[in-house]
């Protein structure tokens, strides 16, 4: 019988071992590469433990050809489970020194990364709907590929030395 067990305990343990932190990566694209000012991307995210901190990266695709800003602008609201609106604004810079950073891709495009919020607190368990805007005053935004979102849980280390 103890031979019987012990490989569900050992799958169980391993399992429990191999949780991924990574709560949400997901990436929409743009028809025509046109970001409307009026039509958000929007995201879920699950929140098992209200009391875990997490990272949240987004990643912008861009046509360096069509693109002509150096960076953009983001609204972000996040909804609660029951309601409640957060909301705040970020930059991802698409170019340091005149230089375009990130990673080129197919067809001129650039996706750039970029750390938005560390270390932060969701205020309590459920599912929250992340709505992504881009904030600049252009009706349509032209040369924007796609916005992807990637949020990880990630440890409060308190240990300085």
């Amino acid at each position: 019988m103890k031979r019987q067990i012990l490989p569900l305990v050992m799958a169980a343990l391993l399992a429990a071992g191999c949780t991924s932190n990574t709560i949400v990566d997901e990436e929409r694209t743009f028809n025509a590469d046109v970001w409307n000012r009026f039509t958000p991307e929007v995201f879920e995210v699950d929140i098992a433990n209200a009391e875990d901190y997490f990272n949240i990266d987004f990643t912008v695709s861009v046509d360096t050809a069509h693109y002509r800003y150096t960076n953009v602008p983001l609204t972000v609201n996040l909804y609660s489970p029951d309601g409640e609106r957060r909301m705040f604004y970020a930059t991802i810079y698409l170019q340091e020194n005149g230089r375009w950073r990130g990673e080129a891709a197919e067809g001129g495009r650039r996706t750039v990364g970029q750390r938005i919020r560390s270390f932060f607190s969701f205020n309590k368990s459920g599912r929250y709907r992340l709505e992504v805007g881009q904030a600049t005053s252009q009706y349509d935004l032209e040369g924007v590929h796609s916005i992807g979102v990637y949020i990880e849980r990630t440890k409060v280390d308190y240990d300085i030395d």
